[in-house]
């Protein structure tokens, strides 16, 4: 995971571009194929890229300059009024046009040797990097990239040696993309201070045929943010649900926001290779907008008008889950799986069990047939169980469960705040486990033919394990999710009431493990459920706004 600040994106403005002279070596040579340099990559030859990146940085034309041995380059070039530097033979001999180089730049503080191609570099990254050269002390920045790698050994060794091999070294490795430097360097005789920056996948540099192809890809794909909330009061199912689509996203980068004070988004999404930005809230919609997303998923709950207009008045594409607020009708899609009948009007808005489905680890579980007897029970309230339901409703019906040999299987949340005082308490009974995996919570679910849970994502995966359940809503907005009823194969206890919802528990799990019929009516009923399909479904949608353009 990277984290950041909401500096990302900005410049910190020291260079004067007027001061900038840009050289791009263009000889007729190739590193891929034969004249390389005048194909099109995704519509334009890689020349045409490189000038057109000089010219965006603001650099005047008459600073711009092309150092070609081909005719064809040099016609490119005066096309577009920037200056041509004629080359006999190659640039492998660089050091003898330094005095050209010198007498181009006149009077100017400052060059870029530009690399083209690295046709994905980007004109920020650029002048970010001639801002660090200039608050240095140095006289040249040289780009690097950290690259993992092992060192090959041809010395006999054990074979578990080979088989076991030692984790990668990591290492700086210099990018050619660009280099900067000071006039004054060119006085050097020999010599000259560097300094290392480190740039980012925008300075991918084709070496090769693959190499085109991966820069393609990287040249196409849009920026996606995924904006999570998870906290004390709504769980972690946003943050599951986002995870789960962006797994799937591979043509795109994935970025993650969300605010300061959902620091269980941080750790939750702590262990994946995902770029995450934390903002205070009142600042986390010009952060937004200040990472240029192609595409923006709000995975927060409710949304107002004015947030989403500012996207959409950008032309950033929004897609919502979950909002019933002010923002609904004015993203380009919205999804609200968890409600089977529409309670906001709008066309844009998809309703119900359609539109759910289940976290990767479910991919490969497999749901249970009929069981006469009951042998497991999961008892599980979310990521952060913020009644206490896991330990109080497990001293309710533990004495129940030892009679009748019903194993107890307890997984709480990331976020459950009570769950080593729980580990104690059931430390002394065998007929117990509990556990803070909820990533395995697939597997647990083999194991029981019964649940207790609260009213949110959890009643659908359970459906798609065929596993009927009491389910005890934990706030008002739970109990809108009308999924769970006796239809579907779930009893409901309605809104959690301290002692009183306990008592319904005890009566209504007695009957669910000793009739057999009336258990066998709700696994009917609750067996024909089947979330795995609908992810591809979701995500069609999704992505198919950015094809809309």
């Amino acid at each position: 995971m990277y984290f950041q600040s909401n500096d990302r994106g900005r410049l910190l403005g020291m260079v004067n571009l007027n001061s900038i002279s840009i050289f791009i070596p263009a000889c007729g040579g190739s590193r891929a194929f034969q004249d390389d340099l005048l194909r099109r990559l995704g519509g334009t030859t890689l020349i045409q890229r490189a000038v057109d990146k000089a010219i965006s940085s603001g650099a005047p034309r008459e600073q711009i300059f092309v150092l070609t041995n081909s005719e064809e380059i040099e016609l490119i070039s005066d096309r577009n009024g920037v200056k041509v530097v004629p080359i006999e033979g190659d640039l492998q001999t660089c050091g003898l046009y330094m005095e050209v180089v010198a007498e181009k730049m006149r009077g100017l503080d400052v060059a870029v040797w530009l690399s083209p191609y690295a046709p994905g570099l980007k004109t920020e990254t650029i002048i970010r990097a001639c801002d660090a050269l200039l608050i240095s002390d140095k006289q040249v920045l040289v780009p690097t990239q950290k690259r993992r790698y092992r060192v090959s050994n041809s010395s006999p060794v054990h074979l578990d040696k080979i088989l076991m091999r030692p984790e990668a070294k990591s290492s700086w490795i210099e990018s050619d993309a660009f280099t900067i430097f000071r006039k004054s360097a060119l006085d050097y005789n020999s010599v000259v201070p560097t300094i290392s920056w480190e740039v980012g996948e925008d300075a991918f540099v084709i070496n090769s045929l693959s190499d085109w192809w991966v820069c393609e890809k990287l040249l196409t794909r849009k920026r996606i943010i995924f904006r999570v909330v998870g906290n004390d009061e709504v769980g972690m199912g946003h943050i599951y649900r986002a995870l789960t689509l962006a797994h799937e996203i591979t043509d795109h980068e994935v970025l993650f926001v969300s605010s300061e004070e959902d620091s269980i988004a941080l750790n939750q999404l702590a262990g994946y290779d995902y770029w995450l930005g934390l903002y205070p809230s009142e600042e986390i919609t010009n952060s937004i907008l200040e990472l240029k997303p192609d595409l923006v998923v709000n995975d927060i709950l409710d949304t107002d008008k004015a947030y989403i207009k500012a996207l959409t008045d950008h032309e950033i594409k929004v897609v919502n889950f979950e909002d019933m607020g002010g923002g609904v009708g004015h993203a380009d899609l919205a999804i609200n799986e968890l409600y089977d009948d529409a309670m906001v009007q709008g066309g844009n808005v998809y309703w119900g069990r359609d539109y759910f489905f289940v976290r990767d680890e479910f991919a490969d579980a497999i749901p249970h047939v009929f069981q006469e007897k009951v042998t497991g029970l999961l008892l599980t309230f979310g990521g952060t169980d913020q009644h206490d339901l896991s330990r109080k409703i497990y001293h309710v019906v533990k004495d129940l469960c030892r009679a009748h040999g019903v194993t107890i299987y307890i997984v709480a949340g990331p976020g459950y705040k009570e769950y080593q005082h729980l580990v104690r308490e059931v430390a002394k009974d065998d007929n117990v486990s509990v556990t803070h995996a909820t990533g395995v919570i697939s597997s647990i679910m083999e194991n029981t033919q019964l649940a207790i849970t609260s009213n949110g994502r959890t009643v659908y995966e359970l459906a798609h394990m065929s596993i009927p359940s009491i389910v005890i809503s934990q706030h008002d907005r739970e109990r809108t999710h009308a999924f769970a009823c006796e239809e579907n194969g779930v009893i409901p206890l309605d809104l959690y009431r301290e002692g009183i919802t306990e008592e319904r528990v005890l009566k209504v799990l007695e009957r669910l493990i000793l009739d057999v019929g009336h258990r066998l009516n709700l696994f009917n009923s609750i067996s024909r459920f089947e979330f795995s399909r609908n992810k591809a479904k979701v995500l069609n949608l999704i992505l198919s706004l950015l094809d809309k353009g």
